[in-house]
């Protein structure tokens, strides 16, 4: 293998047609240029230079090797100019991957700002599933990822974001006459939206409100969509658990019931994740600020 520092070396040699004016040039003594020519003729076994009196000329073969050296070294240079560059400035690209729902819901508005602040950032918002998207961030495809606690990779730096609330919501029919103080079993037997089936909010709030899931559901509609969700209970198909970031921010929001603070709860705490040495570039301390200095992003109240 061709080592840059070889590569180098041709380069100043073919400049300077002098090896001892090369070694000045680089800072290293004669030998080392001489030896460091003859590796790299050993490795391709093709003869590099030869000499015309007291200067060294490049042959046919050596100026084809030297013309894409000089290209090569050029756009390592003019990568690293960028890279340094890039370090202290609001410039480049900066990944970030979470659930569908918090990324519509949050996650796409608040970073909607910053791209909109700075003109030479370029943002990629992946929204999937939990398992591709750690798969990505382990491979070092996305430099950010907000997930709940208990689907957080065994890589990366961690910082508590915010809990998630959810609440129950339903249509504003004579059909839905909930109040404070609606019990399991009339909650199960009333038709019911779900984000799919045995859907986890659903569950975890009748199991924090009542203290067991129902055993069975009068089950009218299921759509892995919140908004989607929130459309159906407008459409009085039934009543459904929903994250509160997803209603504070819906078109339906007015137009359908919920409970009060009561009849709220965690689904567990979020966290930001990334990788700590990719916090040294601007771009990135400024991106993980913006993000943990909102205010209780998915917890808010109504």
């Amino acid at each position: 293998m061709i080592e840059t520092s070889q590569l180098q070396t041709l380069v100043a040699v073919a400049k300077a047609s002098s090896f001892s004016k090369a070694a000045d040039e680089l800072h290293v003594t004669q030998s080392a240029i001489s030896q460091s020519i003859k590796n790299l003729e050993n490795k391709i076994s093709v003869k590099l230079f030869k000499r015309s009196g007291k200067r060294v000329m490049l042959t046919s073969e050596g100026e084809k090797l030297y013309h894409l050296a000089s290209d090569f070294l050029g756009q390592i240079g003019e990568t690293l100019q960028e890279i340094k560059h890039d370090k202290n400035s609001m410039s480049g690209r900066v990944r970030i991957g979470t659930l569908i729902g918090i990324g519509k819901s949050w996650l796409a508005p608040e970073v909607l700002s910053l791209a909109k602040n700075y003109p030479e950032l370029e943002v990629n918002i992946s929204l999937g599933f939990q398992d591709k998207i750690v798969r990505d961030f382990e491979n070092m495809r996305l430099d950010f990822l907000i997930l709940p606690e208990q689907a957080l990779p065994t890589v990366g730096e961690k910082i508590f974001l915010s809990e998630e609330i959810s609440t129950l919501v339903f249509p504003k029919t004579d059909e839905f006459k909930i109040d404070d103080n609606i019990t399991l079993n009339e909650l199960a037997a009333m038709p019911t939206v779900l984000f799919e089936n045995r859907d986890p909010l659903y569950n975890n709030w009748c199991r924090k409100r009542f203290g067991e899931i129902p055993k069975k559901i009068n089950l009218r509609y299921v759509i892995n969509s919140h908004g989607n969700m929130l459309q159906a209970v407008l459409e009085g198909l039934g009543v459904a658990v929903v994250p509160n970031h997803v209603l504070r921010r819906s078109y339906y929001k007015d137009k359908i019931n919920y409970l009060g603070k009561n009849f709220e709860v965690s689904n567990g705490k979020f966290y930001i994740v990334y990788h700590k040495e990719s916090i040294d570039l601007l771009r990135m301390r400024t991106v993980l600020e913006r993000l943990v200095s909102s205010k209780n992003p998915l917890s808010s109240g109504m």
